[in-house]
């Protein structure tokens, strides 16, 4: 987040819809064992959410769950999961046609993908499809009245490999998705560091957000 936002230009919590004010972008995690907490979130707050989009806010809901089952995301969208059998589980990931267009290669990066596992998740529902895994579509986009959304069924990135493109898969995902300028490829990052992003990004479910810039 901070090497797309800036330190500055973001903040975390957790569920809670008072977040999304004064947001212009709002990257909403499930995380693995979360699952449960973004459905039941969702469940409560579609109206609120999909009304957030219609205004012209920016939202990416993203999850691969390691609990419950198949969920609405709302929008008319579904998350996919099978634990037992794993059938909606992704090995392999592609970068396709519309997701190249799209800026999702920014930086060189790779458009094949493998991991174990890439994603947990796909997604289904009125989408234009943007990353396709092996299971179906795992990161997708919709515009909803004035504002734009995207869904996605991601593991944490080192989770995939080759590890540093997918990192900059990821911050060209949340900047398309924001709206923002692409930025340059990402350096790998030091241990410590690392820790703290799995901490934050792959073990809790979270909602950050970017600020909107002040008005002059």
């Amino acid at each position: 987040m901070s090497a797309v936002f800036g330190a500055a230009n973001w903040s975390k919590s957790g569920y809670n819809i008072a977040d999304f004010s004064g947001a212009k972008f709002v990257f909403l995690d499930g995380s693995d064992n979360n699952a449960n907490e973004l459905s039941s979130f969702i469940g409560g707050n579609q109206s609120f959410l999909e009304n957030y989009v219609a205004g012209g806010g920016h939202l990416f809901i993203n999850s691969a769950p390691n609990e419950g089952g198949t969920f609405s995301l709302g929008f008319g969208v579904t998350l996919n999961y099978d634990f037992a059998h794993q059938s909606t589980h992704s090995s392999v990931a592609t970068i396709n046609t519309a997701g190249v267009s799209a800026g999702l290669t920014y930086g060189d990066i790779a458009t094949e993908y493998t991991g174990n596992l890439f994603s947990h998740a796909t997604v289904t529902g009125p989408l234009t499809s943007l990353i396709d895994g092996s299971a179906g579509s795992i990161f997708s986009v919709m515009d909803w009245g004035s504002g734009f959304v995207a869904f996605g069924g991601q593991t944490t990135t080192n989770f995939h490999d080759p590890v540093v493109d997918a990192r900059g898969l990821l911050a060209n995902e949340l900047a398309y998705v924001a709206s923002v300028p692409f930025v340059s490829p990402l350096p790998i990052p030091e241990p410590e560091i690392y820790a703290m992003l799995l901490a934050g990004l792959g073990l809790l479910g979270f909602v950050a957000r970017r600020r909107k810039e002040s008005v002059i």
